[in-house]
């Protein structure tokens, strides 16, 4: 028996919560929301998108509750239980978690559980008088992978340690990252889908708990223009479905990871600058993605390198591993596991190789011209050239998200400030803050 009250979630186009919260014995019920939830920007812009609109007269989506991913919550007396989404009876194809599903099925067929990790890297920010209201830390004892008074002087680190703990969101470790305020998260890795929603419950999870105390914890890439940004690492591996094993592993091959590694990386790489409108979100994200700041430049991959973006650790066998530093810590966990996976996949059914690995210094002397976009405008014209990766992702999904991303980039083009990515401006603040 767990608490009497249930805290129903689902993540829109924005990688924002939603839900509502049922007497558990309402877990089987299917909740009835409007589907321009799908269509909307960060303040609740409804935007237009075929299909899902005005021109069907704003009709409902079903929330259906997935018995299976209830867990203790971190709230008084009430379970989490993520939810699936559908339209017309059907999945609906805008949902973030059914693109993720999409993906994961696509390489069951082909015979391999797809396994990921999360690593979550968020600042924790207190009150000021500037026009976002609230800065960094003042923490000068703070140290890189601190802990005690080198990391934390909120007590927020044990708040989370113990709620990751209660709320069963398999806790690798927290600790301090590399500035004052910086924290990061890791969870074990495990299947795609649960992993993905651990990620997302975990994003509300430590927003919510600073809140309590007064803070505000943000995942926004670049938060403030003298300190590193903030990413959503993802590991991903592959299992062989009905054998034991880790199928990215080979000790007999070349820095021992198999040719199915190889071919991810080459569809990892191929369509690199595709990937990015999905792995940063945000105008904000862009002032991340930059040489120098270790953040998934570069269309390369690398051994045991971070400056490439796709980066092979040094462990092997089980861990054996692809790590994409690209995803901007406000990314939608399943949105970017899913174009991760899809574009993975494309390297395997096109057999492409990776070619050779970044070797020493990949900003002074990269192996590479391509890199990501510099802009979010940039990034969606590279998704909407990118038609393979866009019929994988679904035609609907990608025209819902370009229509609200081509949305923050208006909005951020009318704000009158000029692009640059040295500075966090006001206007990114106030807008997002709130959010991520």
């Amino acid at each position: 028996m767990g608490n009497r009250r249930l805290r129903v979630m689902w993540c829109d186009l924005n990688g924002l919560s939603h839900g509502r919260y049922v007497p558990e014995r309402r877990i089987h019920d299917h909740g009835h929301h409007a589907v321009t939830t799908l269509t909307m920007s960060v303040w609740r812009d409804i935007l237009q998108v075929d299909g899902y609109g005005a021109d069907v007269g704003f009709g409902d989506l079903a929330t259906v509750p997935l018995a299976e991913t209830r867990r203790p919550g971190w709230e008084i007396d009430t379970d989490v239980v993520i939810a699936d989404l559908e339209y017309h009876d059907q999945p609906l194809v805008l949902s973030p978690r059914t693109a993720l599903k999409h993906a994961v099925d696509a390489w069951r067929e082909l015979g391999y559980e797809p396994m990921l990790g999360f690593e979550m890297e968020f600042y924790v920010l207190e009150r000021d008088d500037s026009p976002g209201g609230w800065k960094p830390l003042d923490l000068p004892s703070h140290r890189v992978y601190g802990v005690g008074t080198g990391g934390d002087c909120t007590g927020l680190t044990f708040d989370y340690f113990d709620a990751a703990e209660q709320v069963e969101l398999e806790l690798e470790g927290i600790m301090g990252e590399f500035h004052p305020g910086q924290m990061e998260l890791n969870m074990r890795y495990g299947p795609a889908l649960d992993a993905a929603d651990r990620a997302f419950i975990c994003k509300e999870m430590t927003r919510e708990l600073a809140s309590a105390r007064g803070y505000r914890a943000t995942y926004l890439g670049r938060p403030h223009p003298e300190l590193v940004g903030s990413g959503l690492h993802i590991n991903f591996s592959l299992n062989p479905i009905g054998a034991s094993g880790n199928a990215m592993d080979d000790p007999a091959a070349e820095h021992g990871i198999s040719t199915l590694t190889r071919q991810c990386l080459g569809g990892l790489i191929a369509h690199h600058e595709g990937i990015a409108a999905l792995s940063a979100p945000t105008t904000n994200s862009y002032k991340r993605l930059a040489p120098g700041l270790l953040a998934g430049y570069w269309a390369n991959w690398g051994l045991d390198n971070r400056v490439s973006t796709y980066r092979i650790p040094c462990e092997r066998g089980a861990a054996t591993r692809i790590e994409n530093r690209m995803p901007c810590g406000s990314a939608n966990p399943y949105l970017a596991a899913a174009v991760m996976l899809q574009a993975a996949m494309l390297g395997v059914e096109h057999e492409l190789d990776c070619g050779e690995p970044q070797v020493g210094d990949g900003d002074t002397e990269p192996n590479t011209e391509r890199h990501t976009p510099h802009t979010l405008r940039e990034a969606i014209a590279a998704l909407r050239a990118d038609t393979e990766l866009c019929q994988r992702l679904h035609p609907d999904l990608v025209q819902a998200y370009v229509t609200i991303r081509e949305h923050e980039c208006d909005q951020r083009d009318a704000s009158g400030d000029a692009w640059n990515p040295e500075t966090v401006t006001d206007w990114e603040m106030q807008r997002y803050l709130p959010f991520y």
